[in-house]
């Protein structure tokens, strides 16, 4: 039996495939997720997330969220502060 394949995957890897910009979400424990940067490509949003980790900081995550052109989101990956790797979202489509 095949699995279904959700509505909302669908919809969020049209973000990922047509986004108008990334913004960069920081992670804090017991404070609020707050945006750090916008970026034009996600290649600067991840470089942005690993040097905001890599600093000796609070932040335990950065995650990459793609937005279109309606302001709707959909996450791309995430860095976090222990391996300093990006790691991305496994679409199920």
């Amino acid at each position: 039996m095949t699995k279904r394949i959700s509505e909302m995957d669908v919809f969020e890897q049209g973000i990922r495939n047509n986004p108008h910009h990334y913004n960069v979400v920081l992670f804090q424990p017991v404070t609020n997720s707050r945006i750090g940067k916008s970026f034009d490509t996600i290649s600067e949003a991840i470089e942005y997330g690993t040097s905001v980790v890599s600093d000796d900081s609070k932040i335990r995550a950065a995650m990459v969220y793609a937005i279109d052109e309606n302001n709707h989101h959909a996450l791309c990956g995430t860095v976090n502060r222990f391996n300093k790797t990006y790691k991305e979202v496994e679409a199920r489509i």
